[in-house]
């Protein structure tokens, strides 16, 4: 995977954070319009989760990072810890989620005060069937 990422953009935790990162995610050209929509949900998902960890400290900003190679998508969101904090089982299934039925791979990595949310979707040739 490419080092530089196709998009990096930190976002003001507010109420329009999420519908700001689906619109700068679906301005990255590569991906086809059903993979676009997908990344979009998730994304969403993802910022509308840490929007609502921070209920006493409006205004903190967050930084979208996007990659889309032709193999793979991967969408990362970075903040402070408390505001992506990882599920409270990690080993179980989170069938709410749509990252849980739409992404390949996810996961929410933790630092001492920082903290990563990330999901990848695997790129694959489309079906297509032969004429007869």
């Amino acid at each position: 995977m490419p080092t530089e990422p196709d998009l990096a953009i930190s976002l003001r935790l507010d109420a329009y954070a999420p519908r700001a990162a689906r619109s700068y995610v679906a301005l990255v050209d590569r991906p086809s319009p059903d993979l676009r929509d997908a990344v979009m949900l998730i994304t969403n998902e993802l910022v509308t989760r840490a929007l609502r960890q921070d209920q006493f400290t409006s205004g903190e900003d967050i930084e979208l990072r996007v990659w889309m190679p032709a193999d793979i998508v991967r969408v990362e969101l970075r903040g402070r810890r408390d505001l992506l904090p990882p599920p409270s089982v990690p080993s179980e299934p989170h069938p709410g989620l749509l990252i849980e039925k739409l992404a390949d791979r996810w996961s929410i990595d933790t630092q001492e005060r920082h903290a990563c949310a990330w999901f990848e979707i695997d790129r694959h040739e489309p079906h297509v069937v032969p004429a007869p």
